[in-house]
């Protein structure tokens, strides 16, 4: 299932990362760190999304999981634009799953 709503909320994921440490998978770190960024880049980054970065909500798809959602979103930061995916059931399980150039 996919939707044009941002199934998360915004505000919700960027105060989990306005600490400079939010929830992320070892995967998007190592990709973050290959483009140059470090995890409190990433963090810095998630802080300045915007709903107009939004382009897409759907489900988990391997393994289905008609519960758990993710939103990806486009983001262009200097010279570099950046594709950013957040999944989870709700916003207490949320993690950073992809941060990697787009």
């Amino acid at each position: 299932m996919e939707k044009r709503k941002a199934h998360h909320d915004l505000a919700a994921i960027q105060s989990l990362f306005a600490n400079g440490n939010g929830p992320m998978t070892r995967t998007a770190i190592r990709s973050a760190q290959a483009i140059g960024y470090l995890p409190s880049e990433i963090c810095e980054v998630i802080c300045e999304l915007e709903p107009k970065h939004f382009v897409k909500s759907a489900t988990a798809h391997n393994p289905v999981n008609p519960n758990c959602w993710h939103d990806t979103y486009i983001f262009d930061d200097v010279e570099i634009e950046l594709f950013i995916k957040f999944a989870g059931e709700d916003i207490e399980n949320i993690v950073l799953t992809s941060f990697k150039e787009r």
